[in-house]
């Protein structure tokens, strides 16, 4: 039977804006979903495409990753999609953000034995697109034991009522993928979640998070999912100055790989979020779809200007 939240876990999220629970999952899912994504990261999949990189440095292919991320795993490997902690999270989802809930994005955390980066202070929604307000929840699964040794997640209690705030680049680097808030909050008011393995911790787009780094003898790996409502017009005009300023090699990648199709490739992985019964959502989604293309544009004639230059 499907895993839900009771009355006083719901409470509990709704006050602190994360929580940790047992999805009970059973011992061969747990190892099924590690050996899937142990298996995507040895083969460097998704590199090309801008879904593999290294969220705590240049990203370049020169020395050891010390924080290797996957985005978008089930694309790679689609039985991730069929499994218990899919549903279970799913499940859940719609029970806190309500029946239009809809999966997101999935992600793979890896952090090497011995020198995996922490992971810096910082808000999910401060990845996103200022224009829109958004309502969404991260579904977080350890597949080995965590604690402090090996990074286990910290939340700053109640955070997610609080607006965006100011983000940098860790080193003050724009090559680098990750975000720091740390200076914006008291860290002596953090909780650390150590989980066994299968255990989760769910937290919402504003709850301002971060993990240590990984000190012991064994790599750390943890699988997410997100699941989001529509995301609606910003009800006041704001900006994220750090979206701007920041130019990854990830992107780059992603950029070139789109300009030689990956764009129709990544707009058909895309087509099972599109649904036509709701008319918000599709505008929404079209929207997105025109934003993709003239990103694409964009850089074919960046690139163009400067053939003519040389």
């Amino acid at each position: 039977m499907l895993r839900s939240l009771d009355a006083g876990e719901a409470r509990q999220f709704d006050r602190d804006g994360f929580l940790t629970f047992n999805p009970n999952l059973s011992v061969d899912e747990i190892a099924s979903i590690r050996e899937t994504l142990v298996r995507l990261h040895r083969r460097n999949v998704g590199f090309r495409e801008g879904a593999l990189f290294d969220a705590m440095s240049a990203d370049d292919t020169n020395g050891p990753k010390r924080f290797p991320q996957i985005m978008h795993p089930r694309n790679y490997a689609p039985e991730l999609m069929d499994t218990a902690f899919y549903r279970t999270a799913e499940r859940i989802a719609r029970q806190v953000l309500g029946p239009g809930a809809r999966f997101k994005a999935d992600l793979s955390l890896l952090k090497p034995a011995d020198i995996g980066e922490a992971t810096p202070w910082h808000q999910d929604e401060a990845f996103q697109d200022p224009a829109f307000d958004y309502n969404e929840v991260s579904f977080w699964l350890a597949l080995q034991p965590v604690d402090e040794s090996n990074s286990c997640m910290s939340y700053i209690p109640g955070s997610h009522r609080s607006e965006v705030l100011p983000h940098r680049f860790p080193g003050d680097d724009a090559r680098i993928h990750s975000l720091d808030c740390g200076a914006a909050i008291d860290v002596r008011e953090a909780v650390s979640c150590p989980l066994p393995a299968g255990g989760c911790v769910m937290h919402n787009q504003r709850t301002v998070h971060g993990a240590g780094p990984n000190v012991s003898s064994h790599d750390r790996l943890a699988y997410v999912l997100i699941f989001d409502c529509v995301p609606v017009p910003a009800r006041m005009p704001r900006a994220f100055p750090w979206r701007e300023q920041q130019h990854t090699a990830r992107a780059q990648r992603e950029l070139a790989w789109r300009r030689r199709g990956g764009l129709l490739v990544h707009l058909w992985r895309q087509r099972s979020r599109v649904r036509v019964t709701s008319l918000r959502t599709l505008l929404f989604d079209c929207r997105r779809a025109v934003m993709a293309l003239t990103d694409l544009l964009r850089s074919w004639r960046r690139s163009r200007v400067g053939v003519r230059v040389r």
